[in-house]
This record gives structure tokens, C-alpha cells and sequence, in this order.
């Protein structure tokens, strides 16, 4: 997926990966890999085994800082201690992120059964009282009407959902 936070994600500092399929393995730079917002050319089947990365020494007092800076502004703006299974959609092109999208939605604190729009940021659920699958599935569906029908967004998930079509 390619995951990152804040500016930056793993294709900045990966040197290579060793991907793992029924036809073998073999190593792949983020070029061979595809790498881009959330997204990699993985092929179904394909599994990232073992990394290389590219770091650059830094003082230990200040990679602690960055750390505690970077889990400071991750507590004061994401549900750290609810239960989520993290962003739930990938920010769609233009000015708005995924959140703020559904924030202007209206969806803060919005509810089907046990799965809550988050209070604090919109773009996660929480698990407020023994949510199902299907419950958090409806709130996804719910979420991505309300953006197509108030801001013409068309919001792709992040959460891989498996067993079921995007």
C-alpha cells in the first residue's frame, strides 16, 4: 500500500523488498514495486517478505523528539485510543482530505449499530459497542454516498476489504 503519514511514506526510504509469490521470490526497487499514494503494483498473490531501506544516521535526542512530536500531533488529531482499524478512506485529489470531506458531511458521530463515525476525526470508525463487520460496511457506504451527493467525491477506501469488490 504504501503507507505513510505527514509528507512522507515508505517509497522514501526503501531501497529494494523481496517479494514472495507461488512463482518465487525476488527482489524489486520501489520503481519495479509501483509505489504511489496508498498503492503498489503487487499482484494478487504477492507478498512483501523482507525490506531494505535507505536511512540516514541522525542524533538519538533528535530522532526521540521527531518520535514525540509525530505521536503528539497522532494523539491530539486521531482516535488513539479508540478501536479502529485506522483511515478508512484515501484523500481524494484537490484541497479537502478524506475527513474533512466527511466532516462537512456531517458525519461526525454519526452511527449504524455498534460503529460510530469518529467524534474526533471523520475518517475513522470506532468501535463504540460491539460493531459487526456489516455495521462498519454500512457507515463506509453511508460515508461515500454523502461525499458523492454533497462534493462530487468519489471516496476509495484504504481499508482492503477482502472477499468483497472495492
Amino acid at each position: 500500500m504504501n503507507a505513510g503519514a505527514y509528507g512522507s511514506d515508505w517509497s522514501d526510504i526503501l531501497e529494494r523488498a523481496l517479494v514472495v509469490s507461488e512463482a518465487g521470490s525476488g527482489w524489486l526497487t520501489p520503481a519495479e514495486l509501483g509505489l504511489s499514494y496508498r498503492h503498489s503494483e503487487l499482484a494478487p498473490g504477492q507478498v512483501v517478505a523482507r525490506v531494505e531501506f535507505r536511512l540516514e544516521p541522525r542524533p538519538v535526542e533528535q530522532i526521540k523528539a521527531d518520535v514525540a512530536e509525530l505521536v503528539a500531533r497522532r494523539k491530539a488529531t486521531q482516535p488513539t485510543n479508540k478501536r479502529t482499524f485506522g483511515s478508512v478512506f484515501k484523500n481524494p485529489p484537490g484541497e479537502l482530505g478524506a475527513g474533512q470531506v466527511l466532516e462537512r458531511c456531517g458525519l461526525k458521530g454519526h452511527r449504524i449499530g455498534g460503529a460510530v463515525v469518529s467524534p474526533r476525526h471523520a475518517n475513522f470508525i470506532e468501535n463504540a459497542d460491539g460493531a459487526t463487520s456489516a455495521d462498519c460496511l454500512a457507515l463506509m457506504a453511508e460515508a461515500r454516498r454523502r461525499a458523492r451527493e454533497q462534493f462530487g467525491v468519489e471516496l476509495e477506501h484504504e481499508v482492503v476489504l477482502w472477499g468483497l469488490a472495492p
